[in-house]
């Protein structure tokens, strides 16, 4: 078969086509609480059965709404992918459609859109002061973005070991990480150097898809997040290649969609269900973004993975098409702000408050 495409051009078209073919099958379409039919067994994990009991006697809280970031008539926010706080108190995030980074003001207002020709469906994976650290996940990239752009003298280039293969990265305590996570490659981390130098690696073990999700950092500890289990991989930060991972499970984590979770466990049903999109973790608090079928719901656990609060977005029944993709939170000194990318029906970044009761 001929092609008018030079080799290298086809091999990222195909780069491209694998990436969010897989990305689909793990996240866009795991399963989600408006889009799967329940099933008639109602059988749960007995450690889902003790969280719903759990949940059901924990405080809820209403999210104030602050604000909702759709960008400008000519940069409006297609595909928001990833979200974080500025220093300054303002957001950006990154467009996985548009290829850009979008700024926004501590007051909501649009600030600017920032593109390059390196962005290449970009996410936001740490920050070094003023400095953004991006990776491009179809290119396998890892930029330093200042406000003028790209330092291509530190792009650090990432060694994807199978196209199908997922990779999630980090930045944090001047290491760069990478979770790596595919059905014939099972589960790995890395820690790199900000050259791109493997210091450790270490293997995740179980099924595979129990894997996939962030990297996030909490205080000294790196955090392996879990898309379709209530259960958050530990290590620390300067972990070694003989480190053995340590499971937190999320005691009280609830979701419509726990049966579910069940039944493909024991194969019962094709698609696995997508429990959680994101995590925050602040001080001693994990804030971990519960997928519900039309609203916003944070739930706030402790060190220990106990839920401590409920909080959710006040909202109307009937809502269906909603897909939130990220969480970001920063503590104020009234409570908590949060900001959370939604894909769907509307792309927007949508910030709200919290004030814990007490202060």
């Amino acid at each position: 078969m001929s092609s008018s495409l030079p080799p290298r051009q086809i091999r990222v078209a195909l780069r491209r086509s694998i990436l969010f073919g897989l990305l689909g099958l793990l996240l866009f379409t795991g399963c989600l609480p408006y889009s799967c039919r329940r099933e008639a067994n109602e059988a749960l994990f007995p450690s889902d059965s003790l969280s719903r009991t759990v949940a059901a006697q924990t405080p809820v809280d209403t999210l104030e709404s602050e604000a909702a970031l759709t960008g400008s008539k000519n940069h409006p926010l297609a595909y928001p992918r990833t979200v974080r706080f500025l220093e300054d108190g303002g957001v950006v995030a990154s467009d996985a459609k548009r290829n850009s980074l979008f700024y926004f003001g501590r007051d909501g207002s649009f600030r600017r859109e920032q593109t390059d020709s390196v962005f290449a469906v970009p996410y936001l994976i740490g920050s070094r002061g003023d400095t953004l650290v991006v990776f491009s996940a179809e290119t396998d990239r890892v930029d330093f973005v200042t406000g003028d752009g790209p330092q291509p003298e530190r792009a650090v280039a990432i060694d994807r070991p199978a196209p199908e293969t997922l990779v999630y990265m980090l930045a944090a305590h001047n290491n760069l990480y990478a979770k790596i996570v595919g059905q014939n490659t099972g589960a790995s981390l890395l820690r790199l150097d900000e050259t791109g130098q493997q210091a450790a690696k270490i293997e995740l073990g179980g099924t595979y898809w129990r894997h996939a999700g962030f990297l996030r950092t909490w205080g000294d500890s790196l955090l392996s997040l879990s898309g379709f289990r209530p259960v958050v991989r530990r290590l620390p930060a300067d972990f070694s290649s003989a480190t053995p991972p340590d499971s937190l499970s999320l005691v009280g984590f609830d979701s419509p969609m726990l049966e579910r979770s069940y039944a493909y466990a024991r194969d019962d049903v094709e698609k696995p269900p997508l429990l959680s999109a994101s995590a925050a973790p602040v001080g001693d608090t994990l804030f971990v973004l519960n997928l519900r079928p039309g609203w916003v719901q944070i739930d706030a656990y402790d060190r220990g993975g106990r839920l401590l609060r409920r909080l959710v977005e006040r909202h109307e029944a009937g809502k269906r098409d909603f897909y939130p993709v990220d969480l970001d939170a920063r503590r104020t000194q009234a409570g908590y702000r949060f900001a959370v990318a939604v894909r769907s029906p509307e792309p927007k970044i949508k910030r709200f408050r919290w004030q814990p009761s007490g202060r």
